[in-house]
């Protein structure tokens, strides 16, 4: 019943984007951010290699800051389109969570043990596949911080880790990219992929969320 109910709102909220799209002055304001967005990407474009370099770097310093990884996501997709917007989103967030991953495995689990305590028994129960450990700890519903924290403290390899969060964190990054850039056209179209997309990974996360969790409190 709650499923149903969480669907049938989200089905509202986007008949509400597209009425408000469609009917009201929201149009023109999205052309004309839209237009600055453009005159943007036209100085990316000129200078790809130190656009790209600056992004990287920029973005894995604010997952380290703890910003959420969707305004990393959305911001490449404005910045460099939905393909190249996903990969340097992808990599600049592998980075950070890899440099956070480093940090905890550093100083070591007593500094972080409190914080992360009540996810141990999960780590004991699926040590036994380093990659299938890192792709769940991904889905957990806390931050991109803490789960980075806890796989450092966890017996996991530094490669295992990079090949399991770029991986692990696709299907969010997806959603967002696409949101992002959809500014460059087809907003109506992409927002609608989107949308569907962003419903069945929550779907499909919910479930996955509810298994791993059953014996946390």
């Amino acid at each position: 019943m709650k499923r149903n109910k969480l669907l049938f709102i989200l089905l509202i909220l986007i008949v509400i984007f597209f009425s408000t799209l469609r009917f009201s002055h929201l149009k023109t304001y999205l052309k004309t951010f839209q237009e600055k967005i453009f005159e943007i990407k036209d100085i990316v474009d000129k200078n790809p290699f130190y656009g790209i370099t600056i992004f990287l770097g920029v973005s894995s310093f604010l997952i380290i800051l703890g910003i959420p990884k969707s305004i990393i996501c959305a911001s490449a997709g404005i910045m460099f389109g939905f393909w190249k917007g996903l990969l340097l989103a992808s990599l600049s967030i592998t980075i950070g969570s890899f440099i956070i991953f480093l940090i905890a495995r550093l100083i070591g689990a007593p500094f972080f043990y409190e914080k992360v305590r009540k996810y141990l028994p999960l780590i004991e129960r699926n040590k036994g596949n380093q990659l299938i450990l890192v792709l769940l700890i991904k889905q957990l519903p806390i931050p991109c911080f803490l789960n980075n924290t806890l796989l450092g403290i966890a017996p996991i390899s530094p490669f295992t880790f990079l090949i399991g969060s770029f991986l692990g964190q696709l299907p969010t990054n997806l959603i967002f990219t696409l949101y992002g850039s959809s500014v460059h056209g087809y907003i109506v179209l992409k927002v609608s992929i989107a949308s569907i997309i962003a419903i069945l990974v929550f779907l499909f996360l919910r479930h996955i969320r509810k298994h791993l969790l059953k014996d946390i409190d």
